[in-house]
């Protein structure tokens, strides 16, 4: 059940997102979702779709794009200014890596003398809280947080607390790191004596269900969207027919890119911020709409405005495409794949360049091959399509070129996040990209036949159909792992992860009982080695037990016990080291007298391995 309690606000509050910087930037895209969505809907492009160029703000622009095709040469001119603006975009985005809590104060599951005056958490690159989701929760359940302070360093967050209550106090962050995913944990601390920790039910938080389901699917259409525009793109080029048809795929594919660019934005501002479609704010679409995602979206709507026009003039033309238009076409292609590792994982890993050019070049040839077998089924079944010979061993010699590309590229940005055989097996994303490569490595045998179908023309139709839609099917599936991958932890970063998950999950305790007291042994890391120790001691009326004198022992199970040394910490708990020299079952006894006099004996086991 959702809070009464308003969550609190920063210090220093983050500026709000100015009304016309945001609706200039939805308008734009929506003006280049209603130019692709003309585009799809009429193969030759009438009059009322240039209309949308001829009058408003985009009147010179098309002026001067149209003038470009109509000579040609100064495509390179348009090549060249794509380039620059994703190279400017690589340039200024930083390479760290994925966000990972590196340390807190208070330590998790300290006991202080004094409240807190703020809660500090430290990570491994810049982070954004999520203030919403950000906070301290006291025992009695209501927020104890006052504010999240601003800092001079972004890898460290702030959290101001009023602690003014003993007992233990929940800490639970949502942060979203560089490479566009939100990071959550919690942790405990205590003030004068441990008590039940506090639910986390006064802090929002959480991915919502339904938006990660959203973004998945956006995530898949978009790819799916790029794949046909490129594979068709190619087959038009190279001379495949209806040519009117095959120029509809590919506006079919751009609108897909346009649309799910747009609500690809929405979908990660709610993904980020851990709320629903109905609590988004302009707030949190601004700062996704100034993060590299929301670069690399709308990189991929301005790509798609310079498309048109180099598709009309295609459909326009009286014969085949010259070069330089095949030229402007596939650059186009290619800066629309590179604003794919613009969002993802490439930008966080180590040396960027390298991480991203593999990203580009997997992406380019991955979808170029998919989209190009998709476009081969759904010309198989068209009833005017067909593919020329000319055609057919264009593309029979490019599938090769393509799945080397694929692979070598596959292989260099796996092993940029994949450091050992234990990163690969022991994460999600090491499992994923072992059945990618599984359904690739079955694809490609298909693939071998489709080949077959390809070289017998017409003739070899209906085993083509078969085929192209088993690899078809097959390609989905690999794009479905793809979208998952997209939003999984990095196999090494995971795998850190995993480890500190183990060593704070091997501290192990026990419960002891006696005549005059109760309580818990707790041994950290409960492994053998040096270990600290724990002693949390109540009396039967369950208050901490007031000890004045108490002696303990600890020892192998059958073996001679040792002397253990204990200090107070403070009321009812003491505390000490011992060093476990291998593992086994360790006996403690300890012996404490109140200030009556009063003595009681208790022993607790704990098996060490």
């Amino acid at each position: 059940m959702p809070s009464p309690i308003s969550p609190p606000m920063r210090t220093t509050a983050a500026p709000i997102a100015t009304p016309n910087k945001v609706l200039r930037r939805l308008a734009s895209a929506a003006c280049a979702l209603r130019i692709a969505s003309a585009a799809c809907l009429r193969s030759d492009f009438p009059m009322p779709w240039i209309r949308l160029f001829r009058h408003g703000r985009f009147a010179r622009w098309f002026r001067v794009v149209s003038a470009a095709m109509s000579r040609r040469i100064p495509i390179r001119l348009v090549l060249l200014s794509l380039a620059a603006v994703l190279v400017g975009a690589l340039w200024a985005a930083p390479a760290q890596a994925h966000a990972l809590a590196t340390g807190t104060q208070p330590a998790s599951g300290e006991v202080l003398d004094a409240p807190p005056d703020d809660v500090v958490v430290e990570f491994n690159e810049p982070v954004d809280p999520v203030d919403a989701a950000t906070g301290v929760v006291a025992p009695d359940g209501d927020r104890a947080d006052t504010g999240i302070a601003e800092t001079d360093d972004a890898a460290t967050l702030v959290i101001e607390v009023d602690a003014d209550q003993e007992g233990t106090y929940l800490v639970a962050y949502r942060v979203v790191s560089d490479d566009g995913h939100p990071v959550s944990g919690t942790f405990t601390f205590s003030v004068g004596t441990e008590t039940e920790p506090p639910s986390a039910d006064a802090l929002a938080g959480g991915t919502d269900g339904l938006v990660q389901a959203l973004l998945y699917a956006d995530r898949w259409a978009g790819y799916a969207g790029l794949a046909l525009a490129l594979g068709a793109g190619v087959l038009l080029a190279t001379g495949a027919r209806p040519r009117a048809f095959c120029a509809r795929l590919v506006a079919g594919g751009l609108s897909a890119v346009a649309i799910t660019a747009v609500l690809g934005i929405v979908l990660q501002a709610a993904y980020e911020s851990g709320v629903s479609l109905s609590e988004l704010d302009a707030t949190a679409l601004q700062a996704v709409m100034e993060s590299s995602f929301g670069l690399a979206a709308l990189l991929r709507l301005l790509i798609v405005l310079l498309a048109m026009p180099l598709l009309r003039v295609v459909v326009t033309a009286a014969g085949p495409p010259g070069r330089a238009v095949t030229a402007g076409l596939a650059g186009i292609g290619l800066a629309m794949a590179a604003t794919w590792p613009l969002a993802g994982h490439a930008m966080t890993a180590v040396p960027l360049v390298v991480a991203y050019v593999a990203d580009w070049v997997h992406v380019a040839a991955a979808l170029t091959w998919a989209g190009g077998v998709a476009v081969l089924l759904i010309l198989a079944f068209h009833t005017g399509g067909e593919i020329p010979k000319s055609t057919a061993d264009f593309w029979i010699a490019l599938v090769p070129w393509l799945m080397a590309n694929l692979v070598v590229a596959g292989l260099a940005s796996a092993l940029l996040h994949i450091h050992s055989l234990e990163a690969l097996t022991d994460t999600e994303y090491g499992r994923l990209v072992m059945i990618k490569a599984a359904v690739l490595i079955v694809v490609v045998v298909v693939g071998l036949f489709t080949r077959k179908a390809v070289v017998r023309g017409r003739e070899g139709r209906k085993l083509l159909r078969r085929l192209a839609g088993a690899e078809v099917g097959l390609v989905a599936l690999i794009l479905g792992a793809v979208v998952v991958l997209v939003q999984a932890v990095p196999a090494d970063t995971a795998l850190t992860e995993n480890q500190a998950q183990q060593v704070e999950s091997t501290e192990q305790s026990a419960i002891f009982t006696s005549d005059a007291f109760a309580g818990q042994l707790v041994l950290e890391p409960g492994r053998p080695g040096p270990n600290g120790v724990r002693l949390l001691v109540d009396d039967l009326g369950g208050a901490a037990f007031e000890a004045v004198e108490w002696e303990a022992t600890y020892g192998l199970e059958g073996a001679e016990p040792e002397t253990l040394r204990l200090i107070e910490l403070r009321t009812g708990i003491l505390g000490g080291e011992v060093s476990l020299s291998e593992a086994g079952r360790w006996v403690f006894t300890f012996t404490l007298t109140d200030a009556a006099g009063n003595s009681a004996t208790a022993e607790a086991a704990i098996d060490i391995s």
